[in-house]
């Protein structure tokens, strides 16, 4: 510590500096407490001289783990000169420079010094304005990228966009080590929550990434967030596995620690045997002249011997042959081990091919489970164009309906034709008709009350017919909600129960098809009863029409006073037409409505059947993840095991060796 202010207080003044006392009172105290290593100049105004200063002192130092420069209010030479003190620093491992206005050449100067910078751990940027140039912040981030140690960045308050993010993004693919990023109280937004979610699936080393209050939509944030779980698991996973390999490699330096003293104890044990042997040998050289001595009494002996191995060989010749038999049965228990092996072979073909008729059995119930699928696809074609062509016999009866309408006009045209021919033929019959008008007044006025009744009678059928479709309309509506309300139902149980349930997810599927057509059925159904009604009401305007071709005719017998009531007929009829016409546009109205709902039971089953094959995709990939990772760990086990046999058979081997060698017969005396 007083080396580090002594070269601080020289550097100022062989450049003509002054240094600040807040300079020179951290350093007295970060004297005081030697323990805690922490350079601290927060909420102090430290010049840009005495940081260039303090950069020079730092790119040798090797006392201070920490630098607090929060709430400095540096300038851009002052953060240049902190910065290239902490290139070639190796030492200092946080930084705070919090509140301190960075940006432009002071952002730059940050990620070049991350590029060079080989020991920070931590550094806080917290209320500054990095992301406020987007230049200088991908400069920053291109530094990030390529940077190895820095573990911890903290970038809350500093204005980084959508752009800035996708730089992040794209600087931190790159990145290896950093765990814990704070983004807090930025303008990420959409495009950069989606560019920071690609940026997960190649980076999986960060654990910690915070994201409130950036306007990131709420699926993206739980993505992120699961992304980011996944990598907390994997780094949890990677180091028990480190500390496993750790312990492995300790136990294994043990062991070997022991081999090498057993090793030392067996050369110390072969020394002394050499000594005791060498003792041996020099005792053996005084014992061989006495032992030449007695070799010459045994020369006759040895010539004793001589009849005896004569003997010996004819004893060898009969074991010879009695091998010579030995060898033929062999052969013969050779070519019974070969047949047998042979039937062994038979019978593994035959099981092989029992295996390969199992596997053509199960193929087979696979397609016919999948030509299954593709007949029910059929089936909801067929049905979806029996649907289509009962849409196309209705746009029919329509086409047709305006061709009536066509008609009634042109006969109502040729009526009135006739009428006014009628009038010119009756206005000389009309001085005749004078007295039998009274007469026939009368008799109208009875009649026409009488069509009254029976014609308002008629609109209160209408009426009650058009409330009860209303009724059934409103029926269908609830019906359908509830039928929604199911579907949403399932939904959420096929979510919660599809870990579970991924077995018998193919019957269910069917199920709903079958629900699905049955529904489908019932629709078709009151589409059918529907055109009924319409047909009815069809037929009742025919009926009507031909009513009115009655009166029509009653009124050409009639004269020129008769054609008041005729007018007030015809209004009624027109009421009635209107009435009907309304009906119809009702009815076509509920027909979109029942359609309407058709398309969206439609993009309901479509999204169920995306969002199930999302969640069994994501299933299959951390099933397959998880099956990497145990084939990793047994590959793993297995380079242990054979490692420890290799120096088990080692360590026999070396024990077998010595135990030859120690028990080896002494070299006979000459």
């Amino acid at each position: 510590m007083e080396e580090f202010r002594h070269t601080f207080v020289r550097l100022c003044r062989d450049n003509h500096i002054e240094a600040q006392e807040c300079v020179l009172t951290a350093l007295k105290s970060a004297e005081q407490t030697p323990s805690t290593a922490v350079l601290n100049l927060s909420t102090n105004n430290v010049s840009a001289k005495n940081c260039a200063a303090l950069g020079k002192v730092l790119a040798t130092d090797r006392t201070f783990v920490e630098l607090r420069l929060s709430d400095c209010m540096l300038t851009e030479d002052a953060v240049k000169g902190i910065a290239y003190g902490l290139t070639s620093n190796v030492w200092c491992r946080k930084l705070d420079l919090k509140g301190n206005n960075i940006r432009g050449v002071g952002v730059e100067v940050l990620g070049k010094m991350l590029r060079h910078n080989n020991t920070l751990a931590s550094m806080c940027l917290e209320w500054n304005s990095v992301g406020m140039i987007d230049n200088s912040f991908a400069v920053f981030c291109e530094g990030l990228g390529s940077n190895s140690a820095l573990k911890a960045l903290d970038l809350r308050n500093n204005q980084i966009s959508h752009d800035g993010a996708a730089e992040l993004a794209a600087g931190l693919k790159r990145n290896t080590s950093l765990k814990s990023l704070d983004l807090r109280w930025n303008n990420v937004g959409l495009l950069g929550g989606r560019a920071l979610l690609e940026m997960l699936e190649s980076n999986k080393t960060l654990t910690r990434l915070e994201l409130a209050g950036n306007n990131v939509p709420s699926d993206i944030l739980k993505a992120i967030e699961t992304a980011v779980g996944h990598n907390g698991d994997r780094q949890a996973l990677s180091e028990s596995y480190s500390k496993r390999t750790q312990t492995l490699t300790h136990h294994i330096r043990q062991l070997e620690k022991d081999k090498n003293s057993q090793m030392g104890d067996l050369m110390n044990t072969l020394d002394r045997q050499e000594e005791i042997l060498r003792k041996t040998k020099r005792s053996s050289s005084h014992k061989i002249g006495s032992l030449q001595e007695s070799l010459e009494e045994r020369k006759a002996a040895f010539n004793s011997l001589a009849a005896k191995l004569a003997l010996t060989e004819s004893e060898l010749s009969l074991a010879e042959q009695k091998y010579n038999d030995s060898t033929i049965v062999i052969q013969r228990l050779k070519q019974e081990l070969a047949d047998n092996n042979s039937s062994h072979q038979s019978e593994l073909r035959r099981e092989r091919e029992d295996r390969a008729l199992t596997e053509t059995k199960m193929l087979k119930e696979l397609s016919e489970s999948n030509d299954r699928c593709i007949h029910l696809e059929s089936k909801l074609g067929d049905v979806e164009r029996k649907c289509k062509q009962q849409q196309e016999e209705i746009f029919d009866l329509k086409e047709q309906v305006a061709h009536l309408q066509a008609d009634l006009k042109l006969k109502r045209a040729q009526y009135d034709d006739k009428i006014q021919q009628i009038k010119q033929q009756n206005k000389e019959t009309v001085r005749e008709m004078d007295v039998l008008k009274q007469k026939e007044i009368n008799r109208l006025h009875q009649e026409s009350e009488e069509s009254e009744k029976v014609l308002k009678d008629r609109i209160g059928k209408l009426e009650r017919q058009r409330l009860d479709l209303e009724e059934e309309v409103g029926r269908h509506k609830s019906l359908l909600a509830q039928e929604r309300l199911q579907a949403e139902e399932q939904l959420m149980i096929a979510k919660q129960r599809a870990k579970t349930e991924e077995d018998h997810r193919v019957k269910q599927l069917e199920d709903k098809v079958h629900l699905l057509q049955t529904t489908k059925d019932d629709l078709h159904l009151q589409c059918n009863q529907q055109t009924g009604m319409i047909s009815d009401l069809q037929s009742k305007n025919s009926n009507l029409s031909l009513e009115l071709e009655s009166m029509r005719r009653r009124l050409e017998d009639l004269n020129v006073e008769l054609a008041n009531k005729n007018n007030v007929v015809m209004t009624e009829v027109g009421k009635v037409k209107m009435e009907m016409t309304q009906q119809l546009s009702k009815f076509e109205g509920e027909r979109q409505m029942t359609s309407e709902l058709r398309d969206k039971l439609d993009k309901a089953d479509r999204e169920l059947s995306e969002q199930l094959l999302r969640h069994r995709e994501a299933m299959e990939t951390k099933d397959k993840e998880i099956v990497l990772l145990q084939e990793k760990l047994k590959g793993r086990e297995l380079e242990l095991t054979r490692i420890k046999e290799e120096e088990s058979q080692r360590a026999t081997m070396l024990q077998s060796a010595i135990l030859n060698y120690c028990n080896r017969p002494s070299l006979p005396s000459k």
